[in-house]
């Protein structure tokens, strides 16, 4: 009789097939990269492989819902480690800033060609469209908590505040992405942004 393996050890291996994945993906791009390749990199066999994931979307779409609870993690650490609210929005807005130094060399590049090549797709036009209000809800919520504790008197709905912040950003990244930080101006682009963002929210003095 084989040994039981334990949920902990279940949970390594499903993370250690993950990581996997997200260098395959990165090196070789979503497209370029097959599961023979993620089962490579992982050093496993693939009916271990199996025992996890059927097909390389299910393990691109894992690895995008571990993203989202590590972003809504950041949220949290976020708004408990700032005196306010807005210095918490500054902090994360500043943080992407500095990410986009490599923005080129990480999972962005990947994220954009799973859904440009694949946007005829219903099933995965349905899962970004999921995925994106369930990342606007959360960003409501946080800049709720600038309201409820008086820092922001909003010029706007927050709902479309968090839209017009999520598309300006996205609209940096693709940018950045084709023509490289410097030729997209991007960090001026994002403290354009934050004053923005700052504008919108705070209440004029």
């Amino acid at each position: 009789m084989s040994p039981k393996v334990s949920d902990e050890h279940k949970e390594q291996r499903r993370q250690q097939i993950l990581e996997a994945a997200k260098r395959v993906f990165i090196r070789m791009g979503y497209e370029a990269a097959t599961l023979k390749d993620i089962v490579q990199e992982a050093g496993m066999s693939r009916g271990w492989i199996y025992l996890y994931f059927q097909t390389k979307e299910e393990i691109y779409t894992a690895l995008m819902e571990k993203h989202d609870q590590e972003t809504e993690g950041i949220f949290d650490a976020l708004l408990a480690g700032c005196s306010s609210v807005w210095e918490a929005l500054e902090r994360m807005l500043q943080h992407e800033k500095e990410e986009l130094t490599h923005i080129q060399s990480g999972m962005a590049p990947v994220f954009y060609e799973y859904f440009v090549t694949g946007w005829r797709d219903v099933s995965k036009r349905e899962w970004l469209v999921q995925r994106v209000e369930k990342t606007m809800r959360k960003l409501v919520q946080f800049l709720q908590v600038g309201v409820d504790r008086g820092e922001f008197s909003p010029a706007l709905p927050l709902e479309l505040i968090a839209k017009v912040m999520a598309s300006q950003f996205e609209g940096i990244m693709i940018h950045t992405l084709a023509l490289g930080p410097k030729h997209a101006d991007a960090y001026r682009q994002l403290d354009v942004l934050i004053a923005h963002m700052k504008s919108l929210l705070l209440p004029s003095k």
